[in-house]
This record gives C-alpha cells, structure tokens and sequence, in this order.
C-alpha cells in the first residue's frame, strides 16, 4: 500500500483539500473573506493532518485620514488561470491601463489570491475594478467596487457593467437560422459558467425551441478531454444541417481546434458558427469565424468612469448598465 505523504507546508494541505494555497491560509486565520463552510472544512482537515501554521507579524500600519483615502490608489484584480488564455483578462485589462494612465489616475494591479491572503491589504484603496464572480471571496464592503461581467447577487453599493445577453442570444439565433440550419449545439466550459441557469444558455435554448430547431447542450470539462469524443457524436447523431453557438472565446477555440482536427472547419466557420466575443485568440483560424463584439473596451471605460461616479456619490444605489453587442464578420 502507497503511504500518504506527510503534510508540511500550506501547498501539501491546498493539495488534500483541492483548493490553493491562499484559500487554506485565509481559512487557518479564519478570514471573513471565506465561507465559514470553507473554514471549517479545511481547519478540520489540518488538524487531523497534524499540520500548525507558522505564526507571522502583520506589517503595522497607519491608519489613513478622509482625504488621504479621497486621493488614494485604485485597485484593479485579477484571477490567475495559469497555462490558459483569458480572453476577458486580454480584451479589458490593457485598455482599462490605457483610460487610467491617460487620467494620470494612480493604481495598483493584484491579482485576487494575493488580495485573499492578506484582505488589510485592500483598505489601503479608495476603491475596486474587478471582473467575474470570485469563489468564495467577498470584497470588503466599506470600499466602493465596480465588477465588469458577473451574474451572482450583487452585494449593496456595488455596480456592474455587463453584456446584454439577451442581444446576444438573439444575435447568435438570427445569424444561424439565416444560415438555414436544423439541429444546432451550444458550448460552454463548465467551470467557467458559475449559475446553474446562465442567461446566455437558457434563453438560446428558449429561442431556439421558439423556432422549433432541436438543439443539444454540449458543456465540456476545462481539463478534460470529454470534448471531441461528445462532438463526433453529435456530428453523427443526424444528417440535419448543424449549427454552433459558443459560449465564449475560449468555448470558440475548443470547438473550432476540434472542428479542424476533423477537418470540419471550413465546413462551418462562415455558415453556421457563431462566438460571442470578437477574441484575438481566434484571429488565426481562416476564414475567421463570425463573433459577437461584446466592445470590451468600452465597457472597461464605463467601468472607470461608473466607480469614479460611485467614489463622489456614494450613497448612489446599485446599478447593472448591460452593453449592447453586435456581430462581426470578416470576408
């Protein structure tokens, strides 16, 4: 019988919980930040593993006035997907740099494990540029915050800038019905879509019913390689005149490598393939496949200038402003 390796350090504790490391040091210092679920979870699993944190000395620091807070940084997240393109990192992150750096608007750029492990940290800022819904991670709720994408409640005082999903489903339904299709699949990665009823799921699936087109739910693992195998059989399930619908960039990329290596690709790229997000990632495939230009950009500004409004006024409510997309099509 193989012996279980001893734990010694927080990345041998992360390993048996399977989580990272800054969550398992976040929960052994009982951060509010988590769940206490989480905490309790992986507190218990260090002490039947034998396993004590070392004890450190949080860094003293003064306490700021009013106007030092008014004039301070702003802090921009961002999530870690190592080895992986991020397609919403790429789109908005360089731009939101450009906007800030142009207003002469000091900054600081963190990633979100980094701000997991020592949550002192984001008092230091007079307000938050996130993207997405961080797992088991709640912002501090004294700091005014802009999130750009996110379909989780919103906490008080917390604005959103999003896509329009319903624009985007009725985009993707009218450009494969005028490309005649019969039967259509949507993709999507399953650790990437958060809810259980995303809207961008659901309403294809209405819409396209509506229309009286059966479509198939293709939903593959970011890891595993269940994808091309749930393809082929899709392919061959009917002779019916197919169309895809991918959730994403990176949903774009897999099916259109999968369609590739089956030498299906320029079957479906212009006639019956759609993606929403206008992605370089997927600037290399010819003839490109037809997108949906969620205007990262522009959302980037919306953004800034939505938390620089919520910093004057910050008893403003919560608000959601949902862009409107548009296709993009290359000849």
């Amino acid at each position: 019988m193989a012996s279980v390796r001893k734990v010694r350090n927080l990345d041998d504790l992360a390993e048996r919980a399977g989580v990272t490391a800054a969550t398992v040091s976040m929960a052994l210092h009982n951060s509010p930040l988590l769940s206490e679920k989480m905490r309790d979870r992986i507190q218990r699993l260090a002490e039947e593993s034998g396993f004590t944190p070392r004890p450190y000395k949080r860094r003293a620091t003064q306490k700021k006035s009013a106007a030092e807070r008014e004039s301070g940084p702003l802090l921009v997240l961002y999530y870690e997907f190592p080895g992986e393109p991020d397609p919403v990192r790429e789109g908005i992150i360089p731009a939101l740099f450009l906007l800030l750096n142009e207003r002469r608007i000091e900054y600081k750029y963190m990633s979100c494990q980094e701000l997991m492990v020592n949550p002192e940290i984001a008092k230091e800022y007079r307000g938050i540029l996130f993207y997405n819904d961080p797992d088991d991670f709640v912002l501090p709720p004294e700091i005014p915050a802009v999130q750009i994408f996110g379909w989780q409640p919103m906490r008080p005082g917390l604005d959103r800038i999003t896509a329009n999903d319903s624009l985007v489903v009725q985009l993707a339904v009218d450009h494969l019905c005028r490309t005649g299709i019969e039967r259509a699949a949507i993709i999507w990665c399953r650790e990437m879509v958060g809810i259980p009823n995303h809207p961008r799921i659901t309403g294809f699936l209405e819409a396209m019913k509506e229309r009286h087109i059966d479509v198939e739910p293709l939903p593959f693992h970011k890891n595993g390689g269940d994808f091309l195998p749930m393809l082929k059989r899709f392919l061959a399930a009917d002779r019916r005149r197919v169309g895809f619908f991918a959730f994403n960039a990176f949903c774009g990329l897999k099916l259109c490598c999968a369609l590739d290596s089956l030498e299906l690709f320029a079957a479906y790229s212009n006639a019956g393939l759609i993606v929403c997000d206008n992605s370089p990632l997927l600037y290399a495939f010819s003839p490109r496949p037809v997108m949906i230009d969620l205007n990262l950009p522009l959302m980037a500004e919306f953004a800034l200038d939505t938390l620089l409004r919520r910093l004057k006024r910050p008893e403003l409510p919560g608000s959601v402003l949902q862009l409107s997309p548009k296709i993009a099509q290359f000849s």
